[in-house]
């Protein structure tokens, strides 16, 4: 057993460090090739914000990377894995993450920017950004709906790139900065872009929240899973764009303020899909309140009316209010039971001839001698009063 625990922990550990960096490279390998980044350009004073938007990416490719990997590591992860598994699961991911770093160091070498150490800051980027990224990862090998909105909220970030520069690869044409999260496409007009820089992200995780919330209400999650769903995805944007920082000008400021109110919005949508009313439980199919017989649960016995027998002749048909009552709690209610008392205390006024047992249901019976012959047991005398003996027999102690 301890070598089947030892290949375990290999497969985990193997997995969520090789998806992490191949993820992180592999992304960062893209953004290379489309323009999105270029470290080895001059950047003068007036458009820093260009290399503070570079610097967005670089986070947010690191923090993916971690999630990747956990993702990646959550199909190794056995059945019976606690909290400190997972942990060191995404621990992996996350030095897995980091093999960005270098990569993205060495190019910066070349990158003049004015009053920045260009090096250092981009490598301090990605490694926090690998940092915070074990949190992501932690959650991705978690047994939530977590892995949901971080796989759909990283596809709709890179859809929104694609966008942004699919008009640049046509032949003679130049490439905008394209920022994280913002649709910077030629096609749009600046006044749009810049209206639509601050509510982008927030739009697209409201949606998503609300879609995963939806989809994890459908699998019969709990309610606080359900209102958490729609946080992770945008809360990669969030610290992606707080290690970046605000900026100096609106270029980067207000995405920053969007990327901020991101993680509400998509806790916002799934709290949404919660809260959303629900159908009534006898309704809905396979309900508990009404399940289907089976071979290990066969339908419980039911007894059928029984109109035509003495007592229900001698109570004069079925008594108001006892239908409903009877059907939920199987006993009269109290109006019911007002009635027999009633119908009772009617009997107690006839003859004696005239009284039947099936009025109220109770028997005299002769006291009880075992002992004495039948022919010496000597009966007692009737009283002279027949209040008293009615009162006796209404109670249930008649002679």
């Amino acid at each position: 057993m301890p070598g089947m625990a030892f290949r375990t922990w290999v497969k985990l550990l193997g997995a969520a460090f090789g998806a992490a960096a191949l993820v992180g490279a592999g992304q960062l390998g893209l953004a290379y090739g489309l323009g999105i980044l270029n470290f080895t350009r001059v950047v003068d004073a007036t458009a820093r914000d260009q290399w503070t938007a570079q610097l967005g990416w670089v986070a947010w490719f690191a923090l993916t990377a971690a999630a990747a990997g956990g993702l990646a590591g959550r199909t190794r992860l056995p059945l019976t894995a606690g909290a400190g598994t997972r942990m060191i699961g995404a621990i992996a991911a996350g030095v897995g993450a980091a093999a960005i770093v270098p990569l993205t160091m060495q190019p910066a070498r070349s990158a003049e920017i004015a009053g920045v150490n260009a090096v250092f800051v981009i490598g301090s980027c990605a490694l926090i950004g690998a940092a915070g990224g074990i949190f992501a990862a932690y959650a991705a090998l978690g047994r939530s709906v977590s892995h949901w909105s971080l796989v759909t909220l990283s596809g709709a970030v890179w859809l929104v790139a694609l966008t942004s520069v699919a008009p640049s690869l046509r032949s003679g044409e130049t490439l905008p900065p394209v920022r994280l999260g913002v649709l910077d496409a030629d096609f749009v007009p600046d006044s749009l872009i810049e209206r639509a820089a601050l509510f982008t992200m927030p739009v697209l995780a409201l949606l998503s929240g609300l879609v995963i919330g939806l989809a994890a209400r459908r699998r019969g999650l709990s309610t606080t899973a359900i209102a958490l769903a729609g946080l992770p995805g945008p809360a990669l944007l969030t610290v992606a764009y707080l290690i970046a920082g605000p900026g100096a000008t609106r270029f980067q400021e207000v995405p920053y303020y969007g990327a901020m109110t991101a993680a509400g919005a998509g806790v916002f949508g799934s709290v949404i899909a919660a809260m959303l009313r629900r159908g009534p439980a006898s309704d809905q199919p396979g309900s508990p309140l009404d399940p289907e017989p089976t071979a290990d649960r066969p339908p419980l016995p039911q007894r059928d009316a029984q109109p035509d027998s003495a007592i229900a002749q001698a109570g004069g048909g079925p008594l108001p209010g006892t239908g409903a009552a009877q059907a939920i709690t199987g006993r009269a209610s109290v109006a019911a039971r007002s009635t027999v008392a009633a119908r009772a205390a009617v009997a107690a006024q006839r003859p004696e001839h005239e009284l039947k047992p099936s009025d109220t249901g109770v028997i005299t019976m002769p006291p009880f001698d075992g002992f004495t012959p039948p022919s010496q047991q000597q009966r007692p005398a009737r009283p002279d009063n027949p209040d008293g003996e009615i009162a006796d027999w209404v109670s249930g102690l008649g002679r």
